[in-house]
């Protein structure tokens, strides 16, 4: 590539050559062209050539219009040295003829270029040849060359030839035809000519290549395709100026042709391009080439028809931005819908074409039909908003079915503003933009829909309908989004959490569009915050469900509604769950519990589950969660990934037990949190059908008060802050019980199932009977022999065969393939939790309590010493120390112990054994075997701790056991947060990182290879030593887990951080992300990152003490930062130190107290990663651009009101007369080229390489720094020119303003203040429409007048003035004049530059007041914006002067807080009232002077 080649050069030091007088001794070769001839005498594979010749390092000795005759002597000998290395390396992949003469064929020899040319002949690696933009001295120079390069056609495997931008003689053509002649195993199969040839006598030539190359199958014939670039003799094309009978022989040519598979013309005027289209159509056409392709070419409708009609070995066409009446639009496309063969005609307008929307619409609605399949592929750019309208218009059409055509819809509305703008009303009208009319979509044929809006205003006004309408779409498979980020006007963060509710939006689609199999949201906030990856989950499960939902169909199954819910009990321990559920039972069922003192001591291990209703209304499980923490894990492993039709009641006991005294409110609200964050971090919630949550207070027969209003408020508090995860319901007095009394718990009874049966009714997707029947025959099977809970894959098949025949149509029972459908019904009945299926395990669980319960949840009550002492065995068969382990491993021998300690207290069971029981507990990533050891790792099955003083005493203690191998003084030490995105509501579960480290651990060494030595881990953490870095992956499990895991990294030494970080994102930090989204994972979990103290990653302080703040939150302070110090830049300010200054923004960290650690400092740019401080820059840059050029058209718009009220000294001003934003272009390209002579950047460089000779080991690193260092000061000092353009632009506007409200020299000069208003006296400004009345009290403020922008004081006291006769006039004129100046300010934009939506508290209403002049008559516009008389406006500044006369002057200090000052540059304004604030900046600057 050019640029690698550029990088060879670059290299070398600078060449200090001189003729040498003796020709005795030979001097050596300049290093620049020593280190070329090493590189290409290597082995490495080249793509191209490098643009040798125009290096500076070697253009002494090719210089560009010396003579030949002076590359004598050593000159010439270095040349040929150079041309040699080239000529000799057949490494090559492309040649790239003007790079090697710098596009001017004299500069080499004809027995230099033979020399430079010599290697490509019969070159094996040669792939492509591009001869573009030559010059040349003499004609027989260029057909020489067209001489020695088909010589490499003849020889060499070009594949592809382009031509362009030349006028190259026929002679030319003549002798690289040759080459083709003479071989007639050429490997050319692509020929591009684009403005190639002088004249018409060259096509001959052109068409002798194309019948004498039998591999050609690519022809591309017009204009150039590089954007911006005009040929010099357009006129002398044939294709642009018409040659008929060259056109004609080239057309004949095409028709002859039998290789050819795919024609391309490009603006290739309308008569020849009829002409060679004609070799397509016709009984004696083309009949080879399937793909045509016209780019910007018009009065081709009749032709392109014709082609349709009586081509049919054409497979693709492309239309590119072409020209047609709507008539011939139409025919078109009837011709399209009878074409049989066609598969794909695309039609694109991303220019200014001049196709309308109505155009494409003629065209697709003329070439539907419910025969045919679509095949139209649109692309669409609208210019204003009524085509966005339009085209919308069109997508609702085709969604809605009523065009049968369209296969594939892009729209591309790619500016964040469009012409005409787009407000509230639009917005309302964009709402209603897509109705559905009733229709599902169903019959729609659209399959692929793509969106790129960067106007936010349409994207939301869209969105939901849009979504409404995929709801029931069948055959949308592909989504593609693009969502502003950093466009516009609206702050780069505020939008970037805008956008929460969308995404909520998305995943309520996902749960009922099991359709959409891709969607790509590369362009959106969704991608980096970790969405993308929760979308894509979602997707995976969906196609899962798709699956087996499309062999349920193709078997032609009844269908009916859902009757599968489940009714999850969660709460506390000892709240009462289990009372519940038995008396629910008892109501239901008659069942009933013989009651002791052991049933209300024995509490839940694991989850207990049961059938609360099983007939043909519903079916209803119940799934009892144990309360206790150590159940956690098993809980979350066994837990619903989606919330279809579940409902859980959260059951909690105000009574204590303990103390017989009521709880603390707190502990309720605590209590309801947790489980809250449970549930929605656990499911993939964020959906259409959100689990409801009901709160069940029982022990009312305890308590002493019937009331619940304590408990109301917290849950409606929780209720806002839940919203879009769960639907909790307000408390009602039926859900206040006493558990063991039937009366009482029947209304709550009924209200369950009224829930279910609404869920049922309303959000029901229908599901086959087949599943329905089987369900129920299952559950009566398992109460009928309780001895065989798992059952192998074929008995549960033998047990579904009686169904399925009985069940499947006579009609497709031959048909159907009958192990799909076995397989769809275990995937179905697993996600309704009639049984449980785990991967890689030939048995399916029939008998879910039979795992949840019996056998995990005792497993872990037997390992945790859970409830010991039900049994003396216990102690007998199992030591308290043989089940604690701070590790999470334990030896053989104590895995032995526990499994036959749980095997002991089972009943005889069928199929279970201690391999069957082993595979469960390892396919469910619950631990796992070390390999060639006898370590097991099971964390949730042992204890960490002997007990909770232990537990607070070794706190952090895990800490202590991680330690960074080989820290050295030079060490770069990285650390990442991945943190949930909201922490209120999401957690990351109990089971989340033992799963992780599991599925890390294989991954690593089944697809990275990494050896199993270097992947260790204990119960908090994961030690890798990946790619030369020691990293940590630590996360803290506990009852209140921590909401994120760390990844600590001591960096390679030998590699640079910007590196490091990169590998740890893609390799570690991605891949966690990607897991938290799976099923195995947390689905409702998003999450962010963060970065940590470095200090804390270096000393390995414990996780809960480290500093650590979110990237989004470090960039924004960063932003911020910036921006103010940008307003305080002056115009004559050196700029030198400012970039500097500029970047120089330190975080502070909190001290740490418990480690005796002060607070500390990092730079921002130190702790943000390279890509993330350049989005900043750039959004900032960016900003400015916008602002400037915002400020820039206002200045017109200013300039034109002037001349309507003074016509006799202003001119209407148009573009022309401003300094425009390309003029900001050149100042920029001016910053370029002295950031590379910064001196304080080039000391910071040198002291860098200083450093890099002395630690040969950082050395990569040092050149990474540079190289950031070097791009930012770039950046930063075109920002500062920018800053500096927009302060200049500023000063100008707003002596524009001063004309407006009549400031005049005098009162400059009389040093009067400039920026007046008035508010009532409690300081609120005074609207412009308000009435004042004598005797209103008003205060009289000042603005300070800061060169940087105006803005309000801060505490300024004010002038106190009570309105009376005398002062009734001039006082609406201060009011006039300050809204004057507010006016402009607001339709500048200047509210954001200047900040004043943070000065003014109430701006936004006052924005609005003075928005509403756009919509008043023209005559009161007028006076608004012009205001009375001058005379009037003289007045109220007079008055003004007369008010704060000299002696009051020296108390506008007091008053007013501003003090008089005088700018060093005039052009500043001179004498101005600023606030102390800004003349400490202006002082501090050297701008002002007090």
């Amino acid at each position: 590539m050019e640029g690698e080649g550029a990088s060879m050069l670059s290299r070398a030091p600078e060449l200090a050559i001189g003729e040498m007088e003796s020709v005795d001794e030979e001097p050596e070769l300049p290093p620049a062209v020593q280190d070329l001839i090493r590189r290409l005498g290597g082995k490495a594979m080249h793509v191209s050539l490098p643009p040798i010749l125009s290096c500076p390092e070697l253009e002494d000795f090719f210089p560009e219009r010396a003579p030949l005759s002076t590359n004598t002597g050593w000159r010439s000998q270095v040349r040929l040295r150079v041309l040699e290395a080239i000529g000799s390396c057949r490494s090559f992949e492309t040649l790239i003829v003007e790079g090697i003469c710098g596009r001017h064929i004299s500069r080499l020899t004809a027995s230099e270029w033979e020399v430079v040319l010599r290697g490509f002949n019969s070159s094996s690696v040669l792939r492509e040849m591009e001869i573009g933009q030559l010059t040349w001295s003499s004609e027989a120079e260029v057909e020489s060359l067209g001489l020695q390069l088909g010589v490499i056609l003849n020889s060499s495997s070009v594949a592809h030839l382009t031509i362009e931008d030349c006028r190259l003689t026929p002679r030319f053509f003549l002798n690289l035809a040759s080459g083709l002649r003479e071989n007639y195993q050429s490997k050319l199969k692509s020929l591009q000519l684009r403005q190639a040839w002088e004249n018409a006598s060259a096509v001959k030539y052109v068409v002798e290549m194309l019948n004498g190359d039998s591999r050609l199958e690519t022809l591309s014939l017009g204009k150039h395709s590089r954007e911006g670039y005009r040929p010099y003799m357009l006129e002398y094309h044939i294709l642009y100026k018409r040659d008929e009978a060259a056109v004609r022989l080239l057309s004949q040519a095409l028709k002859q042709n039998s290789s050819l598979t795919k024609l391309v013309l490009t603006e290739v005027e309308g008569g020849s391009a009829a002409l060679l289209l004609n070799a397509l159509a016709g009984d004696d056409g083309n009949r080879s080439i399937e793909r045509l392709e016209l780019i910007e070419i018009s009065g081709l409708g009749k032709f392109l028809r014709e082609i349709f009609i009586s081509n049919r070995s054409l497979r693709a066409v492309m239309l590119n931005n072409m020209a047609m009446p709507l008539e011939e639009w139409r025919l078109l496309g009837e011709a399209i819908r009878d074409n049989a063969t066609v598969t794909n005609v695309s039609i694109s307008t991303l220019l200014e074409s001049g196709l309308l929307l109505e155009e494409l619409e003629e065209l697709a609605c003329a070439a539907s039909s419910d025969g045919k399949e679509p095949v139209l592929h649109l692309e669409n750019l609208p210019q204003d908003y009524d085509e966005v309208v339009s085209a919308f218009n069109l997508l609702g059409r085709v969604l809605r079915g009523e065009i049968k055509s369209i296969q594939s819809f892009c729209l591309y509305q790619l500016f964040s503003s469009i012409s005409g703008g787009f407000r509230t009303g639009n917005q309302k009208s964009m709402e209603s933009i897509l109705p559905m009319y009733g229709k599902t979509g169903e019959t729609s044929v659209l399959s692929r829909l793509k969106l790129k809006l960067y106007n936010e205003d349409i994207f939301k006004g869209v969105w939901k309908q849009l979504l409404w309408c995929l709801r029931g779409n069948t055959r949308v498979t592909s989504l593609t989004l693009s969502i502003p980020l950093g466009l516009g006007s609206i702050p780069w963060l505020s939008r970037y959490e805008g956008f929460k509710e969308e995404f909520r939006d998305l995943m309520r689609l996902l749960q009922v569009n099991l359709t959409l199999r891709e969607i790509d949201v590369s362009e959106t906030p969704w991608q980096a915050d970790g969405k993308a990856a929760r979308i894509e989950a979602a997707l995976k499960q969906n196609q899962q469900r798709a699956v087996y939902m499309t062999a349920f169909r193709e078997a032609q199954l009844q269908f009916g509604e859902a009757k599968a819910g489940r009714l999850f009990l969660c709460g506390s321990p000892r709240a009462g769950k289990t009372q519940l559920r038995q008396t629910l039972m008892t109501i239901i069922q008659g069942k009933s519990w013989i009651g002791n003192k052991w049933d209300e001591l024995r509490r839940t291990k694991g989850i207990e589950v049961e059938f609360l209703q099983n007939n043909d209304k519903m079916q209803i499980s119940v799934w009892d969660l144990a309360g206790h923490w150590i159940f956690r894990t098993l809980q979350t492993v066994l837990f619903p990934q989606t919330s279809d039709f579940c409902v859980f009641l959260f059951v909690y006991s105000p009574y204590r037990e303990e103390t017989s005294s009521r709880k603390l409110d707190s502990c309720f609200r605590n209590e309801l949190e947790g489980w809250l964050t449970f549930i929605a971090s656990s499911m993939k919630v964020t959906g259409h059908n959100l689990p409801q949550v009901l709160v069940v207070i029982s022990h009312k027969d305890k308590m002493s008060s019937n009331s619940l209003t304590w408990a109301h408020s917290i849950v409606e508090e929780l209720r806002k802050i839940f919203a879009n995860y769960v639907d909790l319901r307000p408390i009602q007095d039926f859900l206040y019980v006493d558990s063991r009394k039937k009366k009482q718990v029947i209304p709550l009874k009924n209200h369950i199932f009224e829930i279910f049966e609404n869920l049922f009714s309303e959000k029901s997707p229908l599901v086959p009977q087949l599943c329905i029947q089987l369900s129920a025959l299952l559950l009566s099977n398992i109460k009928a022999n309780r001895t065989c809970p798992l059952w192998p894959l074929k008995k549960f098949h033998d047990f579904c065969d009686p169904s399925l025949k009985q069940l499947i149509p006579s009609s497709s029972a031959n048909s159907v393939d009958h192990s799909r459908i076995l397989t769809s019904l275990v995937s179905y009945l697993n996600d309704v939790g009639s049984i449980i299926y785990i991967p890689n395990l030939d048995h399916i669980v029939v008998d879910p309590n039979w795992l949840t319960n019996s056998f995990l949840g005792e497993l872990i009550a037997v390992g945790q010493l859970f409830q010991a002492q039900e049994s003396k065995a216990y102690g007998r068969t199992i030591s308290r120390d043989s089940t604690e382990s701070k590790d999470g491993f334990v030896n053989e021998s104590v895995f032995d112990q526990l499994m036959e300690t749980f095997l002991g207290k089972q009943p005889r069971l069928q199929n279970v054994d201690r391999e069957i029981l082993e595979k469960i507990l390892f396919n469910l990533d619950l631990g796992f075997k070390l390999e060639d050891t006898s370590q097991y790792f099971i964390p949730s099955f042992i204890r960490e701790h002997a007990s909770m003083e232990e537990q607070k005493h070794q706190k952090g203690a895990h800490a202590k056991s991680m330690a960074w191998d080989s820290k050295v003084a030079t060490s770069q030490f990285v650390g990442i947060r991945i943190q949930c995105e909201d922490l209120k509501t999401m957690s990351l579960t109990a089971a989340f990182f033992p799963r992780f480290q599991v599925f890390m651990r294989r991954k690593l060494i089944s697809e990275m290879h990494v050896s199993k030595e270097t992947v260790t881990f204990s119960r908090h953490y994961l030690r890798l030593y990946l790619d030369g870095h020691q990293i940590f992956v630590e996360h803290v499990q506990s009852e209140n887990s921590h909401n994120y895991v760390d990844v600590l990294m001591l960096c390679s030494e030998h590699k640079s951080k910007e590196a490091a970080i990169k590998y740890v994102l893609e390799n570690i930090v991605h891949e966690l992300i990607s897991f938290c989204a799976s099923p195995n994972g947390c689905p409702g979990v998003a999450l962010v990152l963060g970065v940590i103290q470095t200090i804390c990653v270096e000393m390995l302080i414990p996780s809960h003490l480290r500093g650590a703040i979110l990237i989004k939150e470090l960039k924004s302070e960063f932003f911020d930062d910036i921006n103010k110090k940008l307003r305080g830049i002056a115009l004559d300010r050196s700029q030198l130190v400012k970039e500097e200054e500029l970047l120089h923004y330190e975080y502070t960290w909190p001290p740490i107290p418990a480690l005796h650690l002060n607070a500390t400092f990092e730079k921002a740019t130190n702790l943000l990663w390279k890509s993330d401080v350049e989005a900043v820059v750039n959004e900032i840059r960016q900003k400015r651009n916008q602002q400037l050029e915002s400020l820039q058209q206002s200045l017109i718009r200013l300039n034109n009101d002037l001349a309507q009220s003074h016509p006799e000294s202003e001119n209407r001003v148009t573009n022309s007369s401003l300094p425009h934003i390309k003029d900001c272009n050149l100042a920029l390209a001016t910053c370029s080229r002295q950031a590379s002579t910064s001196v304080d950047t080039q000391l910071v460089l040198s002291e860098i390489h200083q450093l890099g000779e002395k630690v040969h080991s950082v050395h990569e690193t040092v050149r990474s720094v540079k190289s950031i260092v070097q791009g930012l000061d770039v950046k930063m000092e075109q920002i500062i020119s920018l800053q500096q353009q927009l302060q200049s632009t500023l000063g100008a506007y707003m002596s524009k303003v001063d004309r407006v409200i009549e400031y005049s020299e005098s009162h400059q000069q009389s040093r009067t203040p400039k920026r007046p208003y008035v508010t009532d006296d409690v300081g609120i400004f005074y609207r412009i429409s308000a009435s004042l009345h004598l005797g209103t009290t008003v205060r009289l403020r000042l603005m300070c007048e800061a060169v940087t922008g105006f803005h309000p004081v801060k505490d300024q006291e004010g002038l106190r003035l009570r309105l009376d006769r005398e002062n009734s006039g001039w006082i609406p004129r201060v009011i006039e004049i300050s809204y004057k100046v507010m006016y402009y300010a607001a339709k500048a934009g200047l509210d954001g530059t200047l900040g004043l939506g943070e000065a003014i508290p109430q701006w936004d209403d006052l924005k609005t007041d003075i928005v509403k002049l756009d919509n008043i008559s023209d005559i009161d516009r007028w006076a608004i914006r012009n205001g009375g008389h001058s005379v009037q406006l003289n007045e109220a500044w007079l008055r003004i002067q007369q008010i704060l006369a000299p002696q009051l002057r020296d108390s506008i200090p007091r008053i007013f807080k501003l003090c008089q000052v005088k700018y060093v540059r005039q052009q500043n304004g001179g004498h101005a009232w600023v606030c102390a604030e800004c003349m400490c900046k202006g002082s501090l600057s050297g701008s002002l002077t007090c």
